[in-house]
């Protein structure tokens, strides 16, 4: 097993979250187009209940497998390293398999109490499975990372995407063509009898849902499969001589408690972080209804002979969720597996008590963290209606409720990606508690927000992303400055913020304006897919220039980030 550094272990997750991105993209876009924002309200509802217990249960245990392991290695305690994993096994695969129980148990309740949407429980049902795929995954990965290999972590990614996209998408529209030739012979969908084609494809929506779920659900199996396997094959690098060297091992009873204590902050604060897609869950639907009630003109453009007013909030909060948050979560991905990559060799710098390294590896997770996260959000906030257009072309309604609030992501997304490695940081330095104080924080912000502005009629679904926004600024500011105090670590402000926020600017200027000029020139007949693109790329081009100017030369930027040795004048 080859031990990758921090460079070379963010190079591949970066690799492996850009194409599964794309596969993702390649999975949602179809699926948005073929659920609309009804059906995909029933989707986002099911993941929103989902996403919590699988926050509690899974979150946790990649970090702290690979925190545990990296100690151990760092120690030469290879026996107890083998002896925590063995045991990390038995212990979460008990647990995700009773969680698993109670979600498919509890569906109907979930779906009825929870949600408000009873038809939302096939989509429970099918998604609850995952958890224990998922959570035998998440030892095997954390193991790997801890010994600084990320490349099993980054092919089962990519392999449960790519089954995701076959499966998920396959099912959906297999389930579609089958209960539309039921539908034809019969007038029935599942014993059901509906007056109108309109009210079956209404009808089936939940049930194709579910169908994309559960090919997500048989996606992770997979992969989970592949990672044991390729795992056993591979090993772990650990020599007879190594184990010889090292006999003793903790108690078992000793092992499962630190499991459990190092991933109880954790999922504390992943279940936090998930409070943003439950609060607009809880809230969004019935805030909708309130601002109806006050203004039902507002919302006239919107309704049509497929879209009555009872339908309206769960279509908006569908879109919202299905288009603009689903943009919106793509850039905090990936800088995700900054804070991933450098954990194994930040434990390993705390272990040694090693201050100069983990303030090496932290400046360069920043200053990475901004170059990509500045111009992503900008560009997601000046072009949010043709991103929209070439994502989810076809789907007119939709992307007319989605602009405005996906342009105040866009900036968002700027504060959500730099606060995002931040507390796996935390986590690592032993301060976890810091991150759920400051998330729970930064969700009762959210709740609040919500609960004002999208209740406003004017203001309504873009209330949830302002809430976002403000919510996301205080988080990052407040982790941020807990990492660098912690670290006693005075970065470079100009270095890490002022030059990529200048350059972001320029960028995006510069993508609107090539966007406008095509579009105008009406006479050339340009595709605007092609036209969105060209701007994006124009604008690139521009905020690669721009740090060329702003630094003395492309090496001292190059030797900056990625050298071991900062130079004298980056």
């Amino acid at each position: 097993m080859k031990r990758q550094g921090f460079i070379k272990g963010s190079a591949i997750l970066l690799a492996m979250v850009l194409i599964t991105k794309i596969l993702g993209l390649l999975y949602k876009i179809p699926l948005t187009n073929l659920l609309g924002g009804t059906g995909m309200g029933y989707f986002a509802s099911a993941f929103s209940v989902f996403t919590p217990v699988f926050a509690i249960v899974v979150s946790g245990i990649p970090s702290t497998m690979a925190r545990l392991t990296a100690e151990n290695y760092a120690l030469e305690r290879f026996s107890n390293m083998r002896h925590t994993k063995r045991t990390a096994f038995f212990l979460f695969t008990i647990i995700s398999a009773a969680a698993a129980a109670v979600m498919i148990l509890t569906s109907d309740f979930l779906s009825r109490n929870v949600v408000g949407e009873p038809s939302t429980k096939y989509a429970l049902m099918c998604v609850a499975p995952s958890i224990i795929f998922c959570t035998i995954m998440s030892v095997e990965r954390g193991y790997c990372e801890g010994l600084q290999n990320m490349i099993p972590t980054a092919v089962s990614e990519v392999i449960e995407t790519l089954f995701k996209l076959i499966l998920g998408l396959g099912f959906a529209y297999g389930l579609m063509y089958h209960i539309s030739d039921m539908y034809d012979k019969t007038g029935m969908i599942f014993g059901t009898a509906y007056e109108n084609s309109r009210q079956a494809a209404s009808a089936a929506l939940p049930f194709i849902a579910a169908a994309a779920i559960l090919g997500s659900s048989i996606a992770s199996a997979i992969a989970c499969l592949y990672i044991l396997i390729s795992g056993k094959i591979k090993g772990d690098s650990i020599t007879k001589q190594m184990l010889q060297r090292d006999t003793i091992t903790d108690p078992t009873g000793a092992t499962a408690k630190k499991l459990v204590v190092c991933c109880l902050p954790i999922a504390l604060i992943s279940v936090i972080m998930t409070f943003a897609n439950m609060i607009d869950m809880l809230t969004v639907n019935p805030c909708i209804k309130t601002a109806m009630k006050a203004s039902p003109h507002t919302f006239d453009s919107l309704l049509s002979d497929k879209l009555t007013t009872d339908m309206l909030p769960n279509f908006i909060y569908g879109s919202y969720t299905g288009l603009a948050v689903t943009v919106f979560g793509l850039v905090p991905t990936i800088t995700a597996m900054f804070g991933k990559s450098i954990l194994p060799s930040l434990a390993e710098s705390c272990a040694k008590n090693d201050k100069k390294a983990m303030q090496s590896d932290l400046t360069k997770m920043l200053i990475v963290t901004s170059i990509i996260a500045i111009p992503a959000g900008m560009g997601i906030a000046f072009l949010s209606e043709p991103i929209l257009r070439f994502l989810f072309g076809g789907r007119e309604t939709e992307i007319q409720v989605c602009i405005m609030p996906m342009s105040i992501l866009g900036i968002a997304v700027i504060f959500l990606a730099i606060a995002t490695p931040c507390f796996s940081i935390l986590q690592t330095l032993g301060k976890p508690h810091k991150a759920i104080i400051i998330m729970l924080a930064g969700g009762i912000i959210k709740l609040f927000l919500n609960i004002i502005l999208i209740r406003q009629p004017i203001i309504n679904i873009s209330g949830a992303a302002i809430s976002t926004l403000v919510s996301e600024v205080f988080i990052c500011v407040l982790s941020v400055r807990s990492v660098c105090k912690m670290a006693d670590l005075k970065p470079k402000v100009s270095e890490v913020f002022v030059k990529p926020t200048y350059a972001a600017i320029m960028c995006s200027v510069t993508a609107v304006l090539s966007h406008e000029t095509l579009t105008k020139i009406a006479h050339l007949q340009i595709n605007h897919r092609f036209v969105t693109l060209f701007s994006i790329g124009i604008g690139s081009t521009m905020y690669f220039f721009c740090l060329y100017l702003l630094c003395e030369t492309p090496k001292n930027i190059v030797n900056y980030i990625f050298s071991k040795k900062n130079p004298q004048n980056p």
